[in-house]
């Protein structure tokens, strides 16, 4: 996967609850698009400990509703965020006003970064 600087990381986000573990992960309820910017970037850059995991709060970011059941959550307040464990495995949370609370799936993160060098000769 690679990042670079104003680019976004969409990911699919499903409603925490019971039939999690049965749900087609190709039918997400909605996905989130967040901006990746120079902050966010270096917070991603980190490698967490195995016994430890790091909480990153995302401002920047969009929903794209797939399923019409949720269209609801644009009115809403909600707060998200990605969460880094060992590996690094990246996911993201959010939360809504409702106290419900939506999920993706982790994913293998070992980003590549586009700095905008170019090969010097």
């Amino acid at each position: 996967m690679e990042f670079s600087q104003d680019s976004h990381l969409t990911l699919p986000l499903f409603m925490l609850d019971e039939s999690l573990s049965s749900r087609d992960l190709t039918q997400p309820d909605f996905e989130i698009a967040i901006v990746l910017d120079d902050e966010l970037l270096a917070q991603l850059c980190q490698n967490p400990s195995a016994s430890s995991s790091i909480a990153i709060t995302v401002q920047d970011y969009q929903l794209i509703i797939n399923n019409p059941t949720f269209s609801a959550l644009l009115e809403q307040q909600h707060d998200a965020q990605l969460t880094l464990t060992h590996g690094p495995l990246l996911s993201a949370v959010l939360t809504t006003q409702e106290q419900h609370t939506f999920v993706s799936p982790q994913m293998d993160m070992m980003p590549t970064f586009d700095l905008g060098d170019e090969d010097e000769e």
